[in-house]
């Protein structure tokens, strides 16, 4: 006859380590993503240049002065280059974009160019056009647990 109740049960070293897991999990960096102080929630992407910009922001803020340009867009110059997957896409409102490899664009509006996506504000449209067809914004990327 075999004995069946033991295969049922965590040992207490494996229920520490899936414990241990979660307390990781809960720790997990993220970027947060501010326009004039307001948090503004993104879904990035899953890239090299993102992951790039979270080894940045994490020696501190990345802090950018944006302008608006051809009405439909806020651009500002990042402080270095990052790493260019460029493709021929049509952006829309609320796309964030990185562009030749030193800019990073807000988009209020839509244009077609090569760029390297970056992510794209859970926001509806037309608080996107409020907040980025006003003049001139400061952006700022940190890093939160």
């Amino acid at each position: 006859m075999i004995d069946n109740s033991t295969e049922s049960q965590i040992s207490a070293e494996e229920e520490t380590e899936i414990t241990d897991k979660s307390a990781i999990d809960d720790e997990k960096e993220y970027m947060k993503l501010y326009f004039n102080d307001t948090e503004i929630p993104v879904i990035w992407e899953d890239n090299q240049t993102v992951q790039e910009l979270m080894e940045e922001a994490g020696k501190g803020d990345i802090v950018v002065q944006m302008s608006m340009y051809s009405d439909n867009e806020q651009v500002g110059s990042l402080e270095k280059s990052y790493t260019k997957n460029d493709e021929q896409i049509t952006t829309h409102s609320g796309d964030i974009v990185l562009y030749s490899g030193d800019k990073i664009v807000a988009f209020y509006g839509s244009n077609s160019w090569a760029y390297t996506r970056l992510g794209k504000m859970n926001l509806p449209e037309g608080d996107v056009t409020g907040l980025l067809s006003n003049g001139d914004i400061t952006l700022k990327i940190v890093i939160a647990k």
